[in-house]
């Protein structure tokens, strides 16, 4: 353990060399501080002692000040306290440094000097001291008035002085701030500022990169404990709850340990930096999880640590919530409302409570009841029986008890179905039973999944809260609050006939990311464990199971495959088979988009949702019978009409005849009558550049004319970039005529914090375009362009490989070459250029970017026509898209 300071010099003899003193000093044991936070000790004693070692100084400092300072006037006492972490003893390596020279008179000469004496030494050492010089009157004036304030009188700790004054604050703040009449109006207080902190700091504990100190979950709710426990029950020692019944001992137990990885891994966070740094960036994570001896195994070292650390913040962040419900004082003669409902429970106090308390040991049923009442009556629980609640699902017996239960099942099935808010603080009842231990008391095999993590900066939220908030999503589309962005997943959600598998299947659709291997397929079997234990029909058991088995491929369909070949709709549909499974694998995927993080349903993608489910639903009705040959002709004649009367019918009518049927399967009717003008009148024009309104609010569609030539697509992609859009889908398409004319389709969305697309943005396409063609500029000229600081900057984010994929059976004319790799400036024209260079003509490109994540699919064919059919070509062509995106910047 790190050596306690011992001192015991007269620093006041050492005014010449009290500089070189205090700097050997604090060299000494900082190192030895450092050192024992590298050999793994722990961490709150390695914070006790940091704060013993400033005793040592600040205590010797202040006899040498006192005796610098002259003689007494009015001023008889004065006193150095602690206050703040360093009041509780308890400090981080380069955590704030807070104390309160407490005096009979502030502004007496003797303590300004004694004030001075004291903190210039320390400043010239480098020291960033928050100081206050007050009485104790002023001091409980402000407490009155400022939350901060009040806690630090809490905090209080003598470092050296005069005791009796420090006493006399302690007897004035106990009556005149924590009295029986004032304690609640300080918990009240605490509570409305803890919350704020945590709106402030993202308000959930299960960010990316949380903040350890103030976040939700972090150490500042650890002092929070200490407040309400100091200012209730009067206990300094948080040990102590125990003793007076505040907490359980297992409740301690699991605080203690919290608290203790917070510290260790805060003081880590320390020593790497060299300063004050809070905030558990991705950098940080994977250097604490390979610290801390976390090794990658099925899971990554860093995904297991951070497991960990969401799991322990979880613990402070509820134990800070239960703190402050038990501490209330409430004293009422009698009760508002008192209601016996009949099973066991009571509405008291328009709260829902046990009738008998003790009755939940024999009958773990009254449990999942209490939660019933809740939602049936819009009444919260109360918390003497949420916490009998958590108390009794930590124990094995009453877990198997309650699984074994018929009417467990039967309850658990209506919570989790049940469309109505929950009068919960956040409005979700999964959320409520997540906490007090009543999903894993039901499905033991969702524990794993408790505080998971994957180490991306896609999924915002921890695998068993995003679980939880997938159902809650399904809840809104049934209540209707989605309606006007999402119809189409409204009114199937409300027309959904079986509730329970789906639900249920939403809820476990990620139970196969606890193995490794392939996620979807590895839940499948739990899921179905589950839902028969639940008593679901078998029927509904197989639903579930498949439900969970293909929860991955409805997004694999709509986002990487051109759904708009009918070859490819009836492979999905084959896949599906039945309209009741394809619509609720459409809810599921939408209600897990939707709850990865905002943002992630995109208005594209939740079009590209609509537009596979539709199709699909075609088939699988019978609509969609006729040839691809057959369809292409039906819409040809559609457009045709909106030619009569123009003056160039001909030329119009010249380019549908000449276009691909894949082109005329993939766009809307109005937009090919906008695509054969805009091409009619290009001319002689080398390229011509048009925007138009894109398929969702955020894109627009940027149509671009030109002779074809190989490597056109390469250029584009330059152009693009160099120009800050980003290509979410791109339609490549040659038209036979007088010369062989690209016609290229691409739907792009602006940058971060760029402007919106207009004329502009067009006109400075089309310049890049034309320097490209007429060799004025290169695309490497191009990308060369700075970029917006704000547009492409990204933090150090975890790192992600990249895998090349060629897919020969995805589709039956082209060969799918599927591209998954971090996104970054240049990507597109990367990719585009390289399969020029192995002689390829690409298609379509569905482009589709999810965080720091691009999973790109091209379907390309030999310049002559034709799959790439030789094994050795195939090989070829990964490796060289391989090879191109690991020396990619």
């Amino acid at each position: 353990m790190v050596e306690s300071p011992q001192i015991a010099v007269d620093l006041g003899g050492l005014a010449p060399d009290l500089g070189r003193f205090c700097e050997r000093y604090l060299r000494r044991y900082r190192r030895h501080l450092s050192a024992a936070v590298e050999r793994g000790e722990s961490g709150i004693s390695v914070c006790r002692t940091h704060a013993r070692i400033l005793d040592g100084l600040f205590g010797a400092l202040f006899c040498a000040a006192h005796a610098a300072a002259g003689h007494h006037s009015r001023c008889d006492r004065v006193c150095l306290v602690a206050v703040g972490g360093y009041g509780r003893g308890i400090l981080g390596l380069h955590s704030d440094i807070d104390v309160v020279f407490l005096c009979d008179d502030p502004t007496d000469r003797f303590v300004v000097n004694l004030v001075e004496a004291w903190l210039y030494p320390l400043w010239d050492l480098g020291f960033d001291i928050g100081h206050a010089v007050r009485g104790v009157g002023e001091t409980i004036a402000l407490a009155r008035e400022d939350i901060r304030t009040a806690t630090t009188l809490l905090d209080l700790r003598r470092v050296s002085g005069d005791e009796s004054i420090l006493s006399e604050l302690r007897e004035s703040a106990r009556e005149e701030i924590f009295g029986p009449e004032l304690l609640e109006v300080f918990l009240d207080t605490l509570q409305k500022d803890t919350a704020n902190r945590h709106e402030r700091f993202g308000g959930s504990l299960y960010l990316l990169e949380p903040n350890m100190k103030l976040g939700r979950g972090g150490l500042r709710d650890v002092d929070v404990v200490h407040w309400t426990a100091q200012a209730r029950w009067n206990v300094s020692d948080l040990a102590d709850l125990v003793e007076c019944g505040a907490l359980s001992r297992r409740e301690w137990s699991e605080l203690d340990a919290a608290a203790e990885m917070l510290w260790r891994v805060r003081n880590l966070l320390h020593v790497d930096a060299g300063r004050r740094h809070d905030r558990l960036t991705f950098v940080d994570q994977e250097d604490a999880s390979i610290e801390l001896g976390f090794v990658d195994a099925e899971t990554l070292g860093v995904e297991q640590f951070m497991q960990v650390y969401y799991r322990h913040a979880r613990v402070v962040a509820l134990t800070a919530e239960r703190i402050l419900q038990r501490a209330r004082i409430r004293i009422r003669s009698a009760p508002e409302r008192f209601l016996r409902l009949g099973d066991g429970t009571v509405s008291f106090d328009r709260q829902i409570r046990f009738e008998d308390s003790s009755a939940l040991s024999a009958k773990p049923c009254l449990a999942l009841r209490l939660y019933s009442q809740v939602l049936r009556l819009k009444e919260p629980p109360d918390s003497m029986a949420r916490d009998l609640v958590v108390q009794r699902t930590v124990e094995p017996a009453f877990r198997e008890e309650l699984r074994g239960s018929p009417e467990a099942a039967k309850l658990f099935l209506s919570l989790l179905t049940h469309v109505s808010p929950s009068p919960m603080r956040r409005g979700s009842v999964l959320l409520e039973l997540l906490d007090v231990g009543l999903i894993t008391a039901m499905i033991p095999e969702f524990e794993p999944l408790i505080a998971r993590v994957q180490h991306d900066v896609y999924n915002v939220y921890t695998i068993d809260v995003h679980s939880i908030l997938a159902v809650d999503w399904l809840r809104r589309l049934r209540r209707g609050e989605m309606a006007r962005d999402l119809p189409l997943s409204t009114r199937l959600a409300a027309e959904t006939p079986r509730l329970a598998p789906l639900h249920l299947a939403i809820l476990l659709h990620e139970l196969g990311t606890s193995v490794g291997g392939h996620p979807a397929r590895d839940g499948a079997r739990p899921a179905g464990v589950v839902a028969a234990r639940f008593g679901l029909s078998a029927v509904d058991v197989e639903h579930v199971v498949w439900l969970v088995q293909e929860s991955l491929s409805f997004h694999h369909w709509a986002t990487r495959r051109d759904t708009s070949d009918p070859d490819a709709l009836a492979e999905f549909t084959s896949v599906v088979g039945t309209v009741d499974r394809l619509r609720d694998l459409y809810l599921l995927t939408v209600a897990d988009l939707a709850s990865t993080s905002p943002g992630a349903l995109s208005a594209w993608k939740a079009r590209t949702l609509d537009d596979l489910y539709l199709g699909a639903l075609a088939v699988l009705e019978g609509r969609n019978t006729s040839s691809a040959e057959g369809r292409a002709q039906e819409i040809r004649d559609e457009v045709r009409i909106g030619f009569v009367g123009d003056v160039s019918t001909s030329l119009l009518e010249e380019y549908i005849a000449q276009m691909p049927d894949r082109y005329l399967l993939a766009n809307p009717v109005d937009r090919i009558r906008v695509h054969a003008r805009a091409v009619r009148d290009r001319k002689a024009a080398r390229v011509s550049v048009h925007i138009n309104p894109g398929y969702a609010p955020d894109l627009a569609e940027i149509l671009l004319i030109a002779d074809d030539r190989p490597g056109l697509l390469a250029d584009i992609a330059a152009v693009f970039a160099a120009n800050h859009l980003i290509v979410v889908d791109a339609q490549i398409y040659t038209r036979s005529a007088n010369r062989n004319e690209a016609i290229d389709i691409f739907h792009v969305r602006r940058a971060a914090d760029e402007a919106e697309l207009d004329g502009i943005r067009c006109k400075s396409v089309l310049t890049d375009m034309e320097a490209l063609l007429a060799g004025d500029t290169t695309p490497e000229e191009l990308l060369a362009r700075p970029l917006p600081s704000r547009a492409w900057a990204r933090r150090k984010s975890p790192t992600i490989a990249t895998s090349v994929l060629v897919d020969n059976d995805a589709s039956s004319r082209f060969t799918v070459v599927d591209v998954y790799t971090r996104d970054r400036p240049g990507v597109l024209h990367t990719i585009a250029r390289t399969l020029y260079a192995e002689g390829l003509s690409i298609a379509l490109s569905r482009v589709n970017t999810e965080g720091e994540r691009v999973a790109d699919a091209f379907y390309v064919e030999q310049s002559c026509g034709g799959k790439i059919r030789s094994p050795v070509a195939l090989s070829r062509i990964q490796s060289a898209v391989q090879e191109a995106m690991s020396v990619l910047l």
